[in-house]
């Protein structure tokens, strides 16, 4: 192998022409530079369409491009003349080099593999390894993301997809996400959450692609539904079954907490000392009262009641047992959330009835909260229906957040927005992330 051919292996292209290699010492560092330039069919295009241009000046002298290392501890830049170009659409520019995208103080394969790393690595990581500053990492990303996102277009051939929002920082900073039920990929990502951001996504469809969408699964939130009813009139609206179950899930929790509450102040009013007896309890051993074995049956009940119970172990079903024996309320709360649950594995042509049967049980069980949800299902039954119908289910979604939350955890945050959503769409959105040479 020649010196030019391995300076080419170094740079990731073989269309440069090398012109010479030197070592260079910075501050104690040793750094190769190789001089290249392209080659004569491509020296002079567009830095951001690529097209032939003529020349227009040789620009600021010469730059430099940061290459992948060399051995893990020798620097590598590629240094060339900024020539510009004068471009019929984008005026006077500076050239397209094949080893660097536009606007870029880095090499294709420089950024390519700091995509790869970011993915499986967090933010602090991938910095500190290939030496380059915290900041970098993201505009890095949002350029490749870019850049790839110009040969796809997500929004063909939907027919079925999914809308939520999910938090990526503290204090009610939300994005709105989009998948394809159909492929189980993100579609788009946007800033926010609420009608006027859902419209955006929106405009950026034809009308030949809003027609083309068949349903649309959410959460119930009403600027969802009114935006899908205005935008898509060919699209019925669904509410999966993970979110209705997650519904009921959410109000057991809370008369379990009510009654663990209550069940404590009472606990605190029993053992509360009698001024008239004073001095050292009697000895021998005392029968625990009813209110004490309450609490203590509640205590760690969370997950008994929460979990489906062909997922529990002996453990937490001796526990769900106990509990459903020590309050009658627990137990009707319990029940409802599971009957409800059964339902949608039901036959599509039974849900209907079914769902009826449920609602009279809630409307008769005297919790408040059971009895403000059967309201609820009543008003989303439509929807409900169709979503079992259709085989749709907001899990995917849900999947997808957790990913989301995974990658801010990753990164240790966000502070651009815009970069946190072009990592999504490098993780979510289907494409083909691959290590340079690979």
């Amino acid at each position: 192998m020649t010196v030019s051919s391995l300076a080419k292996k170094l740079i990731g292209v073989n269309s440069v022409v090398i012109e010479s290699l030197e070592i260079e010492n910075n501050l104690g560092e040793e750094q190769l530079i190789i001089k290249a330039r392209p080659t004569k069919r491509n020296q002079c295009k567009c830095g951001i369409c690529g097209k032939k241009s003529p020349k227009y000046d040789n620009g600021d002298g010469t730059r430099r491009w940061r290459a992948l290392d060399f051995g893990n501890s020798v620097r590598v830049y590629v240094e060339s003349e900024a020539i510009r170009v004068e471009c019929p659409e984008h005026g006077v520019i500076v050239r397209q080099v094949p080893w660097a995208r536009h606007d870029s103080r880095y090499t294709k394969s420089f950024e390519d593999s700091i995509v790869w790393l970011t993915l499986h690595l967090s933010k602090k990581a991938v910095s500190e390894y290939m030496r380059i500053k915290w900041h970098t990492v993201g505009s890095i990303v949002r350029r490749v993301e870019r850049e790839l996102s110009k040969d796809i277009n997500r929004f063909d051939n939907l027919a079925n997809i999914g809308i939520d929002e999910t938090s990526y920082k503290k204090g009610h900073k939300y994005i709105t996400v989009i998948v394809n039920h159909d492929t189980n990929t993100v579609v788009w990502v946007g800033k926010g959450h609420g009608k006027a951001v859902l419209e955006d996504f929106f405009k950026l469809l034809t009308d030949e692609q809003k027609a083309n969408i068949k349903a649309v699964s959410g959460d119930g939130a009403r600027w969802i539904k009114d935006t899908v009813i205005e935008k898509c009139p060919n699209a019925v609206f669904c509410i999966d079954p993970f979110h209705v179950v997650s519904w009921v899930t959410t109000i057991l929790d809370e008369v379990r907490r009510e009654i663990w509450n209550d069940a404590r102040r009472d606990l605190a009013k029993e053992k509360k000392p009698d001024k008239a007896n004073k001095g050292r309890p009697k000895g021998g051993h005392k029968e625990k009262s009813e209110v004490e074995q309450l609490v203590e049956t509640i205590k760690s009940s969370k997950y008994p009641l929460l979990m489906n119970p062909e997922n529990l172990n002996e453990g937490y079903q001796a526990k769900l047992k106990q509990i459903l024996l020590h309050n009658r309320r627990l137990a009707t709360a319990y029940r409802l959330k599971e009957e409800l649950r059964l339902i949608f594995k039901l036959p599509p042509e039974e849900v209907s009835s079914a769902i009826d049967k449920w609602r009279r049980r809630a409307w008769s069980c005297r919790i408040p909260q059971f009895v403000e949800l059967q309201r609820k299902i009543k008003r989303h039954k439509q929807a409900i229906i169709t979503a079992i119908t259709l085989g749709l289910s907001n899990a995917r979604i849900e999947a997808t957040n957790n990913k989301i939350k995974l990658t801010v955890r990753m990164a240790y945050g966000f502070r651009n927005i815009d970069n946190l959503i072009s990592l999504v769409l490098l993780r979510c959105g289907g494409l083909d992330i691959k290590l340079p040479g690979r």
